[in-house]
């Protein structure tokens, strides 16, 4: 939030805190989170005069082999291939890997199927009623086949998924235009 204008004193006051709005001026702060245990190092930043979050990001690399940019985190590979959870997740793999062909990475989905599994964390998003960012942004660019919504009706993971999830995943692929 901006509050280009003029204070009480006259003088230019900058960026405002919403939260409490007061200059970012002079309180802005940045700090270097990693979870407890390890994982994905976040780069907090927030208004030093009442702790308000203002962005939480992935940090950045830096230095030529980065430059600037997060590396990918890579899909981890399923306990057993030959299980229809196992299969789920290497498709989920190759829709991950056509996806950030198309320029976008789809990093939380990437951080859920490596937490849970890929059919884990399909049933967490519906339950959630969590949607996917790469959802919305594939539908407007004609690639709804890619989404995780349509995967989940496709009919050989029938077995995965209940009547309801697939009915939700079906839901959600309609309401974002696909």
């Amino acid at each position: 939030m901006t509050g280009d204008h003029a204070n009480s004193d006259g003088s230019a006051r900058g960026p405002v805190c919403p939260g409490c709005r007061e200059s970012l001026r002079g309180s802005l702060r940045q700090e270097l989170l990693t979870p407890q245990g390890g994982g994905v190092t976040l780069a907090v930043t927030y208004c030093g005069a009442c702790g308000w979050t203002l962005n939480c990001a992935p940090a950045r690399t830096a230095g030529p082999a980065g430059a600037g940019r997060m590396p990918l985190e890579e899909v981890a590979a399923p306990a057993d291939e030959q299980t229809p959870e196992g299969q789920f997740q290497l498709r989920c793999r190759e829709l991950i890997g056509e996806i950030r062909s198309l320029g976008f990475n789809p990093n939380v989905w990437v951080a859920l199927i490596n937490d849970l599994g890929a059919a884990g964390a399909a049933r967490k998003l519906l339950a959630d009623h969590h949607e996917l960012v790469a959802t919305p942004w594939l539908v407007m660019r004609d690639r709804p086949e890619l989404t995780l919504e349509h995967e989940i009706g496709q009919p050989r993971w029938a077995e995965l998924f209940t009547e309801g999830e697939r009915a939700e995943a079906a839901q959600r692929l309609a309401r974002a235009g696909g």
